[in-house]
C-alpha cells in the first residue's frame, strides 16, 4: 500500500513590490517538482491569520519568495507553527533573505540547518518536521500531575517549572500523595471498563510470579484512582512519588504507570520530572510508547547497558508476566520479555533547562534474567561511546524508544536550544 503524501503548504512572503500571482507562476517549476512528493497548496502572507495554521494535518513552511520581506515576516513571525524552517530559491534575492531571517531567529545558537532548497524537501525530512510541529502543539495543551514530588535519592532532580512553560506552554499541577491514597481507598470496585481490562491483562499475562489475582486486580484499581485523579485536575501527564503509597495502600504504582503510557499517556515512577519530560518529547515525536529504565550494569569492553525497571508499557513487550515489585517485594511488577536484535533509541535530557542531552540507536541483546533487579530486564548494545551518558551527567534513568529516532531527538533538542 502506498505511503500516502505528506500536506505541505507553502506561506510566500515576498516584499510589497512584487505581485503575489506573478511570484508563484515564477515558482511553477520548483512546485510541480514538490507536488511528486508532496501534496502542496500556496497562500499568501497577507492572506493569513491565527486561526489559518488550525488543520494538524499539514506541515506549514515559510517560503522566501524575494529580498525585502524580513520586517513583513518579521511582524508576522509570531502566527506561524513552530519550529519555524525556510524555503529558500536561487530567484529574486531569496537567499539573502532568508540567511538574514534566519540569523534573527536562531541567534547562531543552532546546529541544524533552518533553510532548505526545494530539493532538499525529502519526505523523511518533512517527516521529522512535521512530528516536530504537532509536538509543540500538544505541549501547549500538556498538563502534567506531579504526585508527590521527586523521591529523595534523585539528588539532581530540580527542574526550572516557570521555564517549561514559558518555553512550550507546558503546565504543572502540584498534587498531595495523599489525594492519590485517599483516592484508591474510594475506588473499592472497578468500573465495568477497567474490569474487562483486568481480565484481558491477566488472561494475555504468561505468569504470576509471587502475586495473586487479587494482587493484579489491586494494581488495576490503582490505575483506576489515577486515572480519575488525572481527569479531576484535567491533567494529561503523570508522575508518582511511588514508594510512599506503600505503606498506606500496600499497592505499588508499577502497572498503573505501565496501562497509562500504554493508553498515550505519558507517566513516570519515582517523581523523576526529568524522565516524564524526556517521555513526553520522546512519545509525541515518535508516536511510540517510552520505557523508562534503571541503568544496572556498564560494560565497556562490549559497549553494552543493562537496563531494568518494573514499569514498563505492556504494548512494548514480547510476553509478559505479573511478579512483585522489586525493591519492596509485593504488589505487582511488570516482567516483561523483549525480542533480541530490534533496534532501539536511548534518550535522556537533564538540567534545570533539560540543556544536557544524550541519544544513542542501539539493539537488544538477549538478556538472561536475574531475581536481584528490577523485574523487566534488557541488554542494550549501544551506538554512541557507552561513557558519554555517565560523563554527561544524565542521572539514574535512561528512556528507551523501540526504532531509530536519533535524528529527530536530535533535531529537537537543537529546537529547545533556541527556545530557551
Amino acid at each position: 500500500m502506498e505511503t500516502p503524501k505528506l500536506k505541505l503548504e507553502l506561506v510566500f512572503f515576498h516584499s510589497p513590490i512584487h505581485d503575489f500571482h506573478v511570484l508563484v507562476e515564477s515558482r511553477k517549476t520548483m512546485l510541480e517538482s514538490l507536488e511528486e512528493r508532496f501534496r502542496v497548496s500556496v497562500i499568501s502572507y497577507r492572506s493569513i491569520s491565527v486561526d489559518h495554521f488550525s488543520d494538524d494535518t499539514k506541515i506549514y513552511i515559510p517560503f522566501i519568495a524575494s529580498g525585502g520581506c524580513e520586517e513583513i515576516f518579521q511582524s508576522y513571525a509570531y502566527m506561524l507553527p513552530l519550529p519555524l524552517i525556510f524555503l529558500y530559491d536561487h530567484l529574486h534575492n531569496s537567499l539573502p533573505a532568508a540567511l538574514e531571517l534566519t540569523t534573527y531567529f536562531s541567534r547562531g545558537r543552532l546546529h541544524v540547518p533552518m533553510i532548505f532548497s526545494e530539493k532538499e524537501l525529502r519526505p523523511e525530512t518533512m517527516e521529522i518536521f512535521f512530528r516536530m510541529q504537532h509536538t509543540v502543539r500538544k505541549l501547549k495543551k500538556t498538563r502534567i500531575a506531579l504526585i508527590g514530588g521527586p523521591s529523595p535519592w534523585l539528588l539532581s532532580s530540580g527542574v526550572d517549572f516557570d521555564a517549561f512553560t514559558r518555553m512550550f506552554g507546558i503546565h504543572f499541577e502540584h498534587i498531595s500523595i495523599q489525594s492519590l491514597a485517599n483516592s484508591f481507598n474510594e475506588h473499592t470496585k472497578l468500573s465495568l471498563e477497567n474490569q474487562a481490562l483486568y481480565k484481558k491483562i491477566l488472561k494475555q499475562a504468561t505468569k504470576l510470579t509471587g502475586c495473586t489475582s487479587e494482587d493484579v486486580y489491586d494494581s488495576v484499581r490503582m490505575y483506576q484512582a489515577l486515572d480519575d485523579l488525572m481527569v479531576y485536575h484535567s491533567c494529561n501527564a503523570v508522575t508518582v512519588k511511588c514508594f510512599d503509597l506503600v505503606p498506606e495502600c500496600k499497592v505499588t504504582a508499577c502497572n498503573a504507570l505501565s496501562l497509562l503510557n500504554r493508553s498515550g499517556i505519558p507517566a513516570a515512577c519515582e517523581g523523576d520530572v526529568h524522565s516524564l519530560l524526556g517521555m513526553v518529547f520522546a512519545g509525541e515525536l515518535t508516536n511510540q510508547p517510552v520505557f523508562m529504565a534503571n541503568p544496572v550494569f556498564f560494560d565497556r569492553e562490549n559497549n553494552t547497558m543493562d537496563v531494568a525497571h518494573c514499569s514498563i508499557p505492556l504494548s512494548m513487550t514480547e510476553t509478559y508476566g505479573f511478579n512483585t515489585h522489586f525493591e519492596t517485594g509485593i504488589s505487582v511488577g511488570i516482567e516483561g520479555c523483549l525480542k533480541p536484535g530490534e533496534s532501539y533509541t536511548a534518550v535522556k535530557w537533564m538540567g534545570e533547562k533539560m540543556e544536557r542531552f544524550f541519544v544513542s540507536e542501539g539493539i537488544s541483546l538477549a538478556s538472561e534474567h536475574q531475581d536481584y533487579k528490577c523485574r523487566t530486564q534488557m541488554r542494550f548494545s549501544m551506538e554512541e561511546p557507552l561513557d558519554t551518558f555517565h560523563f554527561k551527567g544524565m542521572g539514574n534513568h535512561i528512556l528507551l524508544v523501540k526504532g531509530k529516532h536519533y535524528r529527530t531527538f536530535r533535531d529537537w533538542d537543537q529546537y529547545m536550544i533556541y527556545r530557551r
